[in-house]
């Protein structure tokens, strides 16, 4: 059985960050999470998931997306409207980044005019 595309993200929104892993079910999903940079320090009853399932197509044999992977970050930006975070090293990297063309942080910047 192919995984399904899973967002997952804290209940309370706490944190900024969400991430796309791909599990069996939903419990399997958050337990992957837990495991990730961006949970690692959250409990299992703090997550929330939302199937995702046009991501489910992107699956590559790895359990998370991975946002420093070219064709994931371009997947994340166009499916789920992930950008980088306010805190990110520099915006004057944006227009390198593989998903400008589908970024609406870098659109509002307007950063595409230069």
């Amino acid at each position: 059985m192919k995984p399904k595309a899973y967002i997952v993200h804290d209940r309370e929104c706490y944190s900024p960050y969400s991430v796309v892993v791909f599990a069996e079910s939903s419990n399997k999903a958050r337990a992957l999470a837990l495991h990730t940079d961006c949970f690692q320090d959250f409990a299992y009853t703090e997550l929330t998931t939302r199937r995702k399932p046009e991501l489910d197509k992107y699956y590559r044999g790895v359990s998370e997306m991975d946002w420093d992977h070219s064709e994931d970050r371009i997947a994340l930006v166009k499916e789920c409207g992930f950008v980088c975070s306010e805190d990110a090293a520099g915006w004057e990297d944006c227009g390198d980044c593989s998903a400008k063309e589908w970024c609406d942080a870098y659109q509002e910047r307007g950063m595409d005019d230069d």
